[in-house]
């Protein structure tokens, strides 16, 4: 059936659906690099097999209640400001099976005071790895950096506030990162 400019209808809603199936396959090999990389960087820094790493990378954003990609793409960026070791350990040391009854704290999650520890469950020792205090920091400054892009509100005490959360986090995660050595105090002028 022509339609009223000319084109065959059937033609032009082929046309539509061959350019959404290329958009999505597009999307795919994009979300499939970032995956790969993850998982190669936890082969690499766990000593396991491709497969084992994807199976961690699978655990933990089940454990974080967000998409593989998401927790690939966040990885990623934890592994560019604390270096992969670090990136890693602090991801997997989050993410332990966890009960059924408990909620999983969605990656990026601001929390204003320190995660309460599961109910019937012993509190975390001052001796296990520090970094988890680190991570937490860094989560709270991407949700305040991701809160400040995405906010759409244009009103300057607004966007003024949002950039004080951000400059707060970041502050808050310059001193967890002192507080464990990873960053060398600055001297006082």
């Amino acid at each position: 059936m022509v339609g009223d400019n000319g084109r065959d209808d059937s033609l032009t809603a082929r046309i539509a659906g061959l350019e959404a199936e290329i958009a999505g396959l597009r999307k795919a090999v994009q979300t499939r690099t970032v995956i790969g990389q993850a998982t190669g960087l936890i082969a690499a820094v766990q000593g396991c097999t491709p497969q084992e790493g994807f199976q961690l990378l699978v655990r933990m954003s089940q454990h974080h209640n967000v998409k593989l990609h998401t927790i690939a793409l966040k990885l990623l960026d934890l592994a560019a400001e604390l270096g992969p070791h670090h990136a890693v350990r602090a991801v997997h040391s989050t993410a332990e099976p966890a009960e059924p009854s408990e909620p999983a704290e969605p990656i990026g999650a601001v929390q204003t005071a320190a995660p309460a520890e599961p109910v019937g469950t012993e509190p975390r020792r001052a001796d296990e790895w520090p970094g988890v205090e680190v991570v937490h920091a860094a989560r709270r400054l991407v949700a305040a950096y991701d809160a400040a892009q995405h906010s759409g509100d244009d009103r300057p005490e607004v966007r003024r506030q949002l950039a004080d959360q951000v400059a707060l986090a970041g502050r808050q995660l310059a001193e967890k990162l002192t507080e464990v050595g990873w960053l060398t105090p600055e001297p006082a002028e």
